[in-house]
């Protein structure tokens, strides 16, 4: 399961409390960021600056102490997204201060939230790798191996265990004309010359 530390921003702007908000301005323009943290002199987190603060604050040389937002929602590094992106709704913000043993150590911001749902996305839709044969099989399937690759008699086995990912190679197959009294499975890799039939194909 993905946590904040899988994704939060590490490297984060900061302000001081005797700042003023023109600085900050500028800092939100330069760098594109929405949430600036502004630390107190030990250097812990007294409050945030949002762009909305920002807009609501006026002048330029308004300190951001006169503005910046003390209700400051903080997560651990090691919480969910699933749990993060809850409490960003609950809250209705877009950042969280993730806090790990009373300092800082990232923001976590809504943007960082999406890219990271649309990265497991496209994971998702990406279409299995083929095998080398292009062949993807199941437990009871058959494996035929046709007759002018084996001296004129197609040869069948019964795919006993799928190996490889997505049902691609190598099988273990059970020839049907396995001449030992027990059952004797081998781990075979399909060539050019081997077809599949289903397990529900009649003959």
């Amino acid at each position: 399961m993905a946590t904040v530390q899988d994704v939060m921003t590490k490297d984060v702007r900061t302000v001081g409390r005797g700042e003023v908000l023109g600085r900050v301005r500028d800092l939100v323009c330069s760098e594109h960021i929405g949430m600036v943290p502004v630390l107190d002199g030990s250097g812990e987190v007294a409050g945030v600056v949002t762009a909305t603060d920002l807009v609501a604050g006026g002048v330029s040389r308004v300190g951001v102490s006169d503005v910046m937002s003390t209700d400051v929602v903080t997560v651990t590094p090691e919480l969910s997204l699933t749990d993060a992106a809850r409490l960003m709704v609950d809250h209705r913000v877009h950042h969280l201060v993730v806090i790990e043993d009373g300092r800082m150590v990232g923001v976590l911001s809504s943007f960082d939230l999406i890219e990271a749902l649309a990265a497991k996305a496209k994971v998702a839709a990406a279409p299995a790798p083929a095998s080398p044969s292009g062949m993807h099989a199941e437990v009871g399937d058959r494996i035929v191996i046709r007759g002018h690759a084996v001296g004129g008699k197609d040869r069948r086995g019964i795919i006993t265990e799928v190996r490889g990912s997505g049902g691609t190679p190598p099988y273990t197959v059970q020839w049907l004309d396995d001449p030992h009294d027990e059952p004797h499975s081998v781990i075979f890799f399909p060539g050019s010359d081997a077809d599949l039939e289903r397990h529900d194909t009649t003959e």
